[in-house]
């Protein structure tokens, strides 16, 4: 692709290793403005007439091998669609084993496509997310000293990223740290033909600002393949603007829904905790035991006679949040893969119940996990999605005759009173002016 040469026809295909990820990276697009095609799994078919088309699978956690073949297919079906540039998006806290699956679908990617060198960019700045010297910080912790260290599914217990995508990657992996990200885009080329130079084609890149993003956007314009979270991605669409490559923004209507609302929050991060609990002080929320759940006990049976029993206008709740200790156990006994498992098929049936027959129409959905398996229950493959509202907010609307609105929210992102003033604004029309040359909405 060369400077001042409008392209017609998409220019970015996004595969996302979960579902509220991959809403966010199309709110994120649509927020600047970027028509954007958003889809659940390879074999759904793609609207016609977007530069931009984002994949969500749910490969996160399952194993490494069965990854690679769900991300494989999706980029054939992005190229397919004739996609120039490709993203891979994964959670802003690195969330993987010392087996995957970043490192590994990323190297299939790298050879599926033909390419010979990507950038892991995970940075959020917005909820202090970033990467010095290679090492990822929540906020003033290092990751490994943070409560993601007890993630049940992918706990963080290194921050050195380095370390852990080489744990995970059979290629070597480098570091393009901040001292070059900080002299510009062309400093970072630089870097990049270096690291060609010495067989290195992995590579992490540091990132502790925005405009550090900006600049790591404008240089990873020209790469086939790019990797990060959504919010170095939000930084193409400028990068292309400046090339010519597309036009000016255009809008991204999304409608109001009225109906029941519900919140559906299977993951177990503190902040998920502390806003369902906001939300219990007001609305009836019925916390599931896990515990009983594993030893067979019938808690779809006591969910719906709950449900059931309140009035059809009053929003209602259901959580599985347990303390970190108390999962452990669970999982020592049952296995991790056991664990959530279950508490994904008891949410799925809550919710496959509270829209067939106490008619929700208004949903979020906190943790990726979850909203994938809930989504794949209701048959949802396909949505319209909202813009950028800010970190967790991300609005969508099901593209069928009796929509559906939701939010599929990442159990640690969102204000802690965000459910309520949340399911509310799921009732009105909204319109967001794509931001041109503003970044991020909160700043606006």
């Amino acid at each position: 692709m060369t400077d001042q040469q409008h392209i017609h026809g998409p220019i970015l295909g996004c595969i996302a290793d979960d579902l509220t990820g991959g809403a966010e990276l199309a709110s994120m697009l649509i927020a600047r403005g970027i028509p954007t095609g958003f889809t659940i799994g390879a074999g759904t078919p793609l609207a016609e007439g977007c530069h931009a088309y984002v994949i969500a699978l749910k490969s996160r956690v399952i194993p490494a091998a069965e990854a690679v073949t769900h991300v494989v297919a999706a980029a054939d079906r992005l190229l397919e669609q004739g996609c120039r540039q490709f993203f891979f998006k994964y959670c802003a806290t690195f969330d993987s084993t010392p087996r995957g699956n970043i490192g590994p679908c990323a190297e299939a990617l790298l050879d599926h496509l033909g390419a010979d060198f990507t950038m892991f960019c995970p940075t959020l700045c917005e909820v202090g997310r970033t990467v010095y010297q290679g090492h990822m910080f929540a906020g003033a912790q290092l990751l490994s000293e943070s409560p993601k260290r007890h993630d049940p599914l992918t706990p963080m217990t290194d921050s050195n990223l380095v370390r852990v995508l080489a744990a995970q990657s059979k290629r070597a992996v480098g570091l393009i740290a901040f001292q070059d990200v900080d002299r510009g885009p062309e400093a970072i080329r630089e870097r990049i033909e270096a690291l060609r130079r010495a067989g290195t084609p992995l590579a992490i890149v540091d990132a502790m600002r925005e405009r550090d993003l900006e600049v790591i956007g404008e240089a990873a314009a020209d790469l086939r393949l790019m990797t990060g979270n959504s919010s170095v991605a939000a930084h193409l669409p400028p990068a292309w603007r400046r090339r010519g490559w597309i036009g000016m923004p255009e809008m991204a209507p999304l409608p109001g829904v009225e109906g029941r609302a519900a919140v559906i929050a299977g993951s177990v991060a503190e902040r998920t905790a502390v806003q369902l609990g906001e939300f219990a002080r007001n609305h009836p929320t019925m916390m599931l035991d896990l515990r009983r759940a594993m030893e067979g006990e019938d808690l779809l049976a006591e969910a719906l006679t709950f449900a059931r029993s309140l009035a059809p206008n009053e929003p209602l709740g259901f959580g599985t949040a347990m303390a970190p200790d108390e999962i452990a156990k669970l999982q020592a006994r049952y296995g991790v893969t056991a664990v959530a498992a279950r508490a994904e098929a008891i949410l799925s049936d809550i919710a496959d119940h509270l829209v067939s027959e106490l008619k929700v129409r208004r949903l979020i959905i906190s943790g990726g996990e979850t909203a994938g398996a809930v989504l794949k229950r209701l048959k949802i493959t396909r949505l319209r999605i909202g813009a950028y509202e800010g970190p967790g907010i991300s609005r969508a609307v099901t593209e069928d005759a009796n929509p559906i609105a939701l939010v599929l929210k990442s159990g640690k992102l969102g204000p802690v009173d965000m459910f309520i003033p949340v399911l509310d604004a799921m009732r009105r029309p909204t319109e967001i002016t794509p931001l041109y040359d503003r970044w991020p909405p909160a700043q606006r």
